[in-house]
């Protein structure tokens, strides 16, 4: 209730005073006729004061948002820096950056809220961008707050250092304490990136976007070690057997005698886990288990077309196929074959990959058939093992027996702990991700966990996004000349095509190493006694991205044309090739991709004596 005393505006209506004399009319419509213009700068000044208001609040919102976007940037390469403290194992420093992540995020979450947000984020233009700055701030926090610190813990508990084997085994248990941490942290990584990239393309302002970008990359990268950790923590304890005993088959790549993963599997080590306890079991030459009546499992048409049925005959061809998955469940038929045995899974390494090994662990003493006890090291390894042992020991079953003790020996070595167990973890990462070291389990539910990673060595096209060319090699001849061979790749004139599928050129140059005339020196054994000349023969394979083909090929031997086959739903163009000592065959390859594959090619390639060349001239389409 209000009194005429205080002002008409109070009121809410007109207050007329009343009449002193007759013909009251034209008084009232004088008085009516005021009306609109103080009614028009009523709501002028109640427009003004909305508007003097919401530029308050932008102000607010824009002078905390100028602080989050610090905070947020400050959290960002903390978030970058804890991952690289992880990895390298150092926790006291982890849990410092983890304690001014805490900080940091909590200050950004601080001044993402309160009264002048929720009116800021109400407006047009405004809201989205409001929503996006309390979105980072919320995500960081979450991470920071609850994911990070289990991680960190996980990662002091599961540190190389701390899995170091005493007497031989390895403590399971403090794996197991951390597994529902450490997948459970996974797991709100993988959520945070999502909520981030979410962000991506929203029509925020350029600042906020940019911020959605750079803090989804570090997620990303800290998300690959946690899925990771997470991996690790759920496959080593059953692996390693916490279960009860495991046994495996370690395959040894023989590169000297090229398959499409490596080499001949040329010695077989019987390896059992017990409780974090991995013992030598025994070993068997590869050349051994084979000569089956029939393949161990039966054959797709397109494996009996490119492979024949040797592919599932022998040991020492299982891995013809450059789907490794597929070669170690040959290997384990062809095992049960022979012994009756069914064993676990399937590692396999060569001799790359065991000298980086001795690179992390030192050296061991191996006894060569004829007593002499050979230093086997990280400089020497692959020279000795896949050239020496054919020129010094004349007997093929002595030189089996050779190479498969020496890759016992190394194996005795990493997992008793000697050497840098960090490093040694270190050197099989690397050797997994140049292909050669690879594992698989029989049990459905672990080898989920390992498809799709670089331990899998899985036949794909296709990789989140980005196309997969591969190109394989399969000696043709029983010769030891792949220690003389160098691949080379180059990637030129991709071009991006409106359907995000890319067009692009392949060369493969193969080369011989083996100076014109030098085979005079060699064995047959090496040389193979069906060519004496020291010419290298090989099959070579190139399966195109899923959805894709090759259009045309060309070599400089002047064969154009290839065998053709589909692998797994992949596009094959096969060719036989002949490289005489010192020369060099070049062969190109015209491939389109499949539809909405933007992102970078990637080569997987067969891994050889030395370290293949890579170059590429292209762009990606992204």
């Amino acid at each position: 209730m209000t009194h005429p005393g205080w002002g008409s505006q109070w009121a809410g209506v007109q207050v007329v005073e009343p009449p002193r004399e007759e013909g009251p009319t034209p008084r009232v419509r004088a008085v009516r006729g005021r009306r609109r213009p103080r009614r028009r700068r009523t709501v002028l000044i109640v427009v003004a004061a909305v508007l003097v208001v919401a530029i308050a609040v932008m102000a607010w919102v824009a002078v905390d948002a100028l602080r989050a976007r610090t905070a947020l940037t400050q959290a960002a390469q903390t978030v970058a820096e804890l991952q690289q403290v992880v990895v390298d194992g150092d926790t006291a420093r982890a849990e410092a950056l983890v304690a001014d992540l805490q900080r940091t995020s909590a200050r950004s979450v601080e001044l993402t809220t309160g009264p002048h947000w929720r009116v800021a984020s109400t407006l047009p233009w405004v809201g989205p961008n409001t929503d996006a700055v309390t979105t980072l701030a919320d995500v960081v926090d979450d991470l920071a707050q609850d994911a990070l610190p289990q991680l960190t813990e996980a990662a002091r508990v599961a540190a190389p250092g701390a899995m170091t084997p005493v007497d031989g085994r390895v403590d399971l248990a403090p794996i197991e304490a951390v597994r529902a941490d450490v997948v459970r942290a996974d797991a709100a990584v993988g959520n945070a990136v999502e909520r981030v990239r979410a962000l991506e393309g929203a029509g925020l302002v350029d600042v906020l976007d940019e911020a959605a970008s750079t803090l989804t990359a570090e997620l990303v990268e800290v998300h690959a070690t946690t899925a990771t950790a997470a991996r690790a923590v759920q496959l080593v304890p059953p692996m390693l057997g916490t279960d009860g005993p495991r046994d495996y088959l370690l395959l040894v790549q023989n590169n000297a005698e090229p398959r499409a993963t490596g080499g001949i599997p040329g010695s077989v080590v019987h390896l059992r886990a017990d409780d974090g306890e991995v013992t030598f079991v025994g070993q068997e030459s590869g050349s051994d288990l084979g000569a089956l009546d029939e393949p161990a499992l039966a054959l797709s048409g397109a494996e009996q077309a490119l492979f024949g049925p040797d592919l599932g005959r022998y040991m020492l061809n299982v891995n013809f196929t450059p789907d490794f998955p597929r070669s170690a469940e040959l290997a384990r038929a062809i095992w049960a074959e022979r012994f009756g045995e069914d064993v676990d899974g399937v590692l396999s390494m060569d001799p790359v990959a065991l000298s980086l090994v001795l690179g992390a662990s030192g050296a061991v003493e191996v006894d060569d058939p004829t007593g002499v006890t050979a230093a086997l090291t990280a400089e020497n390894a692959v020279d000795l093992l896949l050239n020496r042992v054919y020129l010094d020991i004349e007997d093929t079953g002595a030189q089996d027996e050779f190479f498969g003790a020496a890759a016992g020996a190394v194996f005795d070595s990493a997992i008793s702990g000697e050497g840098d167990a960090a490093a040694v973890v270190t050197s099989l990462a690397e050797a997994a991700r140049q292909g050669r070291f690879l594992v698989w389990s029989a049990h459905e539910q672990e080898q989920s966990l390992l498809g799709g990673t670089v331990l899998s060595g899985d036949l794909v096209g296709e990789r989140s996004g980005s196309p997969v060319v591969g190109v394989y090699l399969n000696a043709s001849s029983a010769a030891k000349m792949g220690y003389y061979l160098d691949t080379s790749f180059d990637v030129t004139r991709i071009t991006c095509r409106p359907d995000g599928s890319q067009s692009l050129t392949l060369a493969v140059t193969l080369t011989s190493t083996l100076d014109e005339g030098g085979a005079g020196g060699l064995p047959a054994y090496v040389t193979s006694s069906a060519d004496r000349s020291g010419t290298i023969h090989t099959n070579l394979l190139v399966y195109a991205p899923r959805g894709g083909g090759i259009l045309e090929s060309s070599g400089s031997d002047g064969v154009d044309q290839l065998f053709s086959q589909s692998h797994e739903g992949l596009v094959v163009g096969g060719r036989t090739v002949a490289v005489p000592p010192g020369g060099e065959q070049t062969y190109t390859y015209a491939i389109v991709t499949g539809k909405n594959q933007r992102g970078p090619l990637e080569l997987r390639t067969t891994p050889g004596a030395r370290e293949s060349r890579t170059v590429s001239g292209g762009r990606e389409c992204g």
